[in-house]
């Protein structure tokens, strides 16, 4: 058998990192086991489509790596792969039911059925379809689709369990006297969700169905479709949800949650998609950093957890930043030019990344971190450079003591400026710390950033000097 598995994201919006990582267990999979991966659109709900959704799927996958063997844009052997581009199948597919007497045509109207399930809700019952048309007579009916609205529903048995052995959830049931007759297609001719994926995934040849734990309660549903066309329910698994730290699933008011804003802060797919990886699977050992093939080989099935993996923000920073340090400087630097200005010199910027690559979480911080070598820093408020504890006069001292030194000193590299420090925060029975404090946000605008004196050498002496005294002058001034 050839392994066949699907990504069908709906385009209802931008692509979502929860459904990255059910694409990526599903991508493991496929190619673990010499497989295709295929990528269908799945959008019959046609009310909520966004404009630009299809390029956010497609640009969110190929930036994070995924590759896929067929789908809208790809072609292959099962074309179109967009649902709405499929509506003869579907009906073609119903209409097979109606014929067979295991669906029919409904008449009721919306406000029919509005007031049946507010009857039902007043009576404390279970919502559902009362099957007021189910026994209609099928010539009566096949008459008045040619003149009334309707839509066709699936004739749900009246007793007996539902199961399925899911890959990770193991045996679950659902008894079927809980399920309403479903409906199958709209009354403008679009199937349903549930009808399209079942259709399309036993055409298709889906030889696994892989998707997210949100489409459990609907299996029963899948799984009586299944039943009625008699075709066999492929191995089913159905993964945790990726949640918030508050427990509940990951959403905008948790912070990012589009591929697109992840690149824009300035995270490597690597990172994102080593991460995610592990948000539901842990590979059995302490191990952590997994390139793409390295997570192909490594990931399996039955190391999925159960339980939500929770996105945590802090450590995918964690992530990002062992994966830039893993970067050539030829690469980084490439990278970095999405984030910093096409005008500043690629020369100095390659300078800085043995220091700037060990203090990077994300790319787009390299630009607040370098700045002060293209342009002058920022304003900056004169009690910035006063360290707790100290005095402004004995800041000023520092200062003073820093551009005598810092004129003469010889060469002026990072080694021979730290040494001269040294001996200003001796002299001045200050910490180094202390000392370092206002040197750095006179030539930086900047509390923190790079190492000190890597930083005076990289500006210069004449650049350095002219921000030291520059900062003297606004310390004479008084700090308020």
């Amino acid at each position: 058998m050839t392994v066949r598995v699907r990504f069908a994201p709906s385009p209802t919006g931008s692509l979502h990192i929860g459904s990255v990582r059910t694409t990526l267990y599903n991508y493991f999979f496929a190619r673990q086991n010499g497989g295709k991966l295929i990528l269908r659109i799945e959008d019959t709900d046609q009310d909520r489509l966004v404009a630009g959704a299809i390029d956010s799927i497609y640009d969110g996958l190929a930036w994070l790596g995924i590759r896929w063997d067929e789908g809208p844009r790809e072609g292959g052997p099962h074309s179109p792969y967009i649902q709405s581009e499929r509506l003869p199948l579907y009906q073609e597919h119903v209409q097979k039911l109606v014929d067979a007497g295991d669906a029919y045509f409904c008449f009721c109207s919306k406000e029919r059925l509005a007031a049946m399930r507010a009857q039902q809700a007043a009576r404390k019952e279970i919502t559902r379809y009362d099957r007021f048309c189910r026994n209609i007579d099928p010539g009566v009916a096949v008459e008045r689709v040619k003149t009334e609205s309707h839509v066709v529903r699936l004739k749900v048995p009246d007793v007996g369990t539902l199961a399925i052995d899911d890959l990770v959830y193991g045996h679950v049931e659902w008894p079927i006297n809980t399920i309403e007759d479903q409906v199958l297609l709209k009354s403008d001719g679009f199937p349903t969700y549930h009808l399209a994926v079942v259709v399309d995934d036993h055409v298709m040849g889906i030889s696994h169905i892989f998707r997210g734990e949100d489409w459990l309660p609907s299996t029963p549903k899948h799984v009586l479709i299944f039943r009625a066309f008699g075709w066999e329910l492929p191995p089913i698994a159905h993964f945790p949800n990726v949640l918030g730290p508050d427990g509940k699933k990951l959403a905008k008011r948790h912070g990012a949650t589009k591929v697109e804003e992840f690149k824009t802060q300035g995270y490597l797919p690597e990172a994102m998609v080593n991460y995610l990886a592990l948000v539901g699977w842990s590979p059995g050992t302490e191990e952590e950093i997994f390139s793409m093939d390295e997570l192909i080989q490594r990931w399996r099935m039955d190391q999925v957890h159960r339980a939500g993996g929770k996105w945590d923000k802090a450590r995918l920073d964690w992530f990002n930043g062992m994966w830039i340090r893993r970067l050539s400087e030829d690469d980084l630097l490439g990278r970095l030019g999405d984030f910093v200005p096409a005008e500043w010199d690629r020369a100095v910027l390659r300078k800085t990344l043995p220091l700037l690559r060990e203090r990077m979480a994300t790319l787009v911080e390299a630009r607040d971190q370098l700045a002060f070598l293209f342009a002058e820093p920022p304003p900056y408020d004169a009690r910035s450079l006063v360290p707790k504890k100290k005095e402004p006069q004995e800041t000023l001292d520092v200062l003073v003591k820093s551009t005598v030194l810092l004129r003469h000193v010889e060469p002026f590299d990072h080694a021979a400026v730290r040494a001269a420090i040294e001996g200003i925060a001796a002299e001045m029975s200050w910490s180094l710390k202390d000392t370092s404090q206002p040197i750095r946000v006179a030539i930086t605008g900047r509390t923190i950033g790079l190492p000190l004196f890597e930083s005076l050498e990289l500006l210069g002496r004449e650049r350095a000097l002219a921000r030291i005294e520059r900062a003297q002058d606004l310390l004479e001034k008084g700090v308020d």
